[in-house]
């Protein structure tokens, strides 16, 4: 892994779960589906052995980059938006604005 963002999304059950996005150093070695399923649930594992299951997130969603501003923060809030099915709103400093169609794609997958 090269970057990890994790996020709070509504949940009907929990009220709110975590969702991971993650940005590979070696997209190609997972670019298999089965690779990239064992991938995930070994993230997930890991997380749940080390952190407990509290902490495992309910997804983890495999990206090429993430949003930032220009600055080099994450956009935590629109990744978040997007994860529920909402509409980020408006995000002058972005860095650069296919990171959310990035994240858009790795929701659908």
């Amino acid at each position: 892994m090269a970057k990890v963002a994790v996020v709070g999304v509504t949940d009907p059950v929990k009220g709110q779960a975590a969702m991971a996005f993650v940005v590979l150093r070696d997209a190609q070695a997972y670019a298999e589906g089965s690779a990239r399923t064992k991938l995930q649930d070994d993230l997930m594992t890991t997380v749940d052995r080390q952190l407990g299951a509290i902490a495992r997130p309910s997804r983890v969603v495999i990206v090429s980059m993430l949003p930032k501003t220009r600055s080099g923060k994450l956009l935590r809030r629109a990744i978040a938006a997007l994860a529920e099915g909402r509409e980020p709103g408006d995000l002058p400093t972005i860095e650069d604005p296919s990171a959310l169609q990035q994240v858009r794609e790795g929701l659908q997958s």
